[in-house]
């Protein structure tokens, strides 16, 4: 497997995958690291519920704080699946099932409610996946 040097970053091509190869590493990138920071606040979002829940026998008007993040969380949840399902179209190199779940309403989705970073991370995979062939 040859490697090419671009922007100073070793890219491993396939012999003849030229700019579908180059599009779907960039979409992994983008899909993993939404992966990872959508995991991260869904822990951090789950840490804060359970010390709400946990303070709820001193505190009941904390019960519906802790509601709300536990729905959050769910709703994390969902958006965790929906990415994982896109990495592993885009690890097996299934453009067609990875494009059915490209969806910019998602993205938003994730913007919304499982933080800044993996939003912005499926806004740039999205532009990145409309490109593959």
């Amino acid at each position: 497997m040859p490697l090419r040097f671009y922007n100073t970053v070793a890219y491993c091509f396939m012999p003849g995958d030229g700019l579908r190869g180059h599009l779907l590493s960039n979409v992994k990138t983008f899909l993993l690291l939404a992966f990872i920071f959508a995991a991260l606040f869904t822990a951090i979002v789950l840490a804060f519920a359970w010390v709400f829940t946990a303070a709820v026998p001193y505190a009941p008007s904390w019960a519906g704080i802790a509601g709300l993040l536990i729905a959050l969380a769910l709703l994390d949840v969902l958006v965790i699946a929906r990415i994982y399902r896109m990495y592993k179209a885009a690890d097996i190199g299934d453009v067609t099932t990875l494009k059915s779940l490209n969806s910019l309403g998602w993205a938003i989705v994730a913007l919304l409610f499982a933080g800044l970073i993996p939003g912005i991370m499926l806004i740039l995979a999205h532009g990145t996946i409309e490109k593959l062939e």
